[in-house]
C-alpha cells in the first residue's frame, strides 16, 4: 500500500524532525541518510509486525510539506493506523505559531521556520521513551545506542527485514534483570528498567492524558519524576519531547555550550541559562534546543 500525509499549515522537514536527536540511531527506526528515508518497523494490531517506510515529497504551499507512505500492509484501518503513529512520533498536533513568531527575530533561531524545524521526533510510547531516557542517562550516546539497542533484539521481528518492534514490557520482564545487565550492558539501571516494566504491565490512568498532551508542565514533570531513574534533567527532556518546554534542561552539555556560544567562556549558572532564553517563556527549552541544532552543537550522524 502507498499513501501520502500532508503537513499543512506549518513547516515540516522529515530529514530535520527526525534529526532533533538521536532516537532515530534506536530500534524500531532505522534512517537511510543516502535516501532521506525512515524505516519504521511497527504494529497496529494483533498482526506480525511490519515496515513502513516514509520519504519526504513536494513542498506544500504556502508552507508544510508531503509524505510519502509505504507498506506491505493494506486497508483502510491500517492507513488510519499508520497515520495515527506518524502524528504522534513527529509531533504533529504541537501548535508552534507562537514559537515561530517569536523566533523570527532573533538570530539564529529565525532560520528555524525556513528549515521546517521545532518538533521533536519521540516514540510510539510514553513507556518506550522512559525506557531509553533512562538508558541514556549519566552515559556516553553510542554507548546508550549499544545499551538500547541490544536490548531491542527481544522486539518481535517484521517480516522480510531485520527490524524489529521495540520490546514490550512483559518481554522485558521473560528476559530478566540480569539480560539486561549482560547483555544489555545497562549497569545500575536494570533495576530502574524492570521497574517501569513493571509498572507499565499495569494500566496507567495518566498514560493516555499523556500521549494527547492534555497535561500542563507540572502535571507533566511530576508524572515523570515519579519513574525510578528520572531525575529532574531528565524529567525536563521528557517534558519536551510531550509538548512542554517551560524549564531547560540543563546538564553538562549545556553548560559547555553556553559558556563557549553566549558567555565568553565564564561558566554560567542554571538561573543565567535560563534567563538568557526568558523572552521565549513556555518555549525556552525548544529556543535552545533548536539553536543548539542549527549552531552543530551537536552532529546527528555521529
Amino acid at each position: 500500500m502507498n499513501f501520502t500525509l500532508d503537513v499543512t499549515d506549518t513547516p515540516f522537514s522529515l530529514a530535520a524532525t527526525v534529526k532533533t536527536h538521536g532516537w532515530f540511531q534506536l530500534a524500531p527506526f532505522r534512517w537511510d541518510n543516502a535516501t532521506q528515508t525512515l524505516h519504521w518497523a511497527m504494529q497496529t494490531d494483533e498482526q506480525p509486525p511490519f515496515v513502513v517506510t516514509i520519504r519526504e515529497g513536494k513542498q506544500l504551499q504556502p508552507v508544510g510539506a508531503r509524505l510519502e507512505l509505504q507498506t506491505e500492509r493494506s486497508g483502510a484501518q491500517i492507513q488510519k493506523d499508520i497515520t495515527n503513529k506518524v502524528k504522534h512520533v513527529f509531533n504533529l498536533n504541537l501548535d508552534l505559531r507562537e514559537f515561530y513568531r517569536i523566533s523570527e527575530h532573533y538570530p539564529i533561531l529565525n532560520r528555524v521556520l525556513g528549515k521546517g524545524m521545532g518538533r521533536l521526533m519521540r516514540t510510539e510510547s510514553v513507556y518506550e521513551d522512559v525506557f531509553k531516557s533512562i538508558c541514556g542517562t549519566n552515559v556516553q550516546w553510542k554507548q546508550a545506542v549499544t545499551m538500547i539497542n541490544n536490548i531491542a533484539r527481544l522486539g518481535s521481528p517484521a517480516s522480510g527485514t531485520d527490524l524489529r518492534i521495540f520490546p514490550k514490557p512483559q518481554q522485558v520482564l521473560q528476559a530478566g534483570e540480569q539480560f539486561l545487565k549482560d547483555t544489555g550492558r545497562v549497569g545500575y539501571r536494570s533495576s530502574y528498567l524492570i521497574a517501569l516494566c513493571e509498572h507499565f504491565t499495569k494500566p496507567d490512568p495518566l498514560q493516555t492524558p499523556v500521549e494527547n498532551g492534555e497535561l500542563s508542565y507540572p502535571e507533566l514533570n511530576k508524572y515523570f519524576l515519579g519513574f525510578k531513574g528520572i531525575g529532574k534533567v531528565t524529567a525536563r527532556y521528557l517534558c519536551a519531547l510531550y509538548g512542554r518546554f517551560d524549564e531547560l534542561a540543563v546538564d553538562s552539555l549545556v553548560i559547555s555550550y553556553m559558556t563557549k556560544t553566549h558567555f565568553n567562556g565564564v561558566r554560567p549558572d542554571v538561573k543565567q541559562i535560563e534567563d538568557f532564553y526568558a523572552e521565549f517563556g513556555r518555549w525556552k527549552y525548544l529556543a535552545y534546543w533548536m539553536e543548539f541544532i542549527l549552531n552543530e552543537g551537536w552532529n546527528p550522524d555521529v
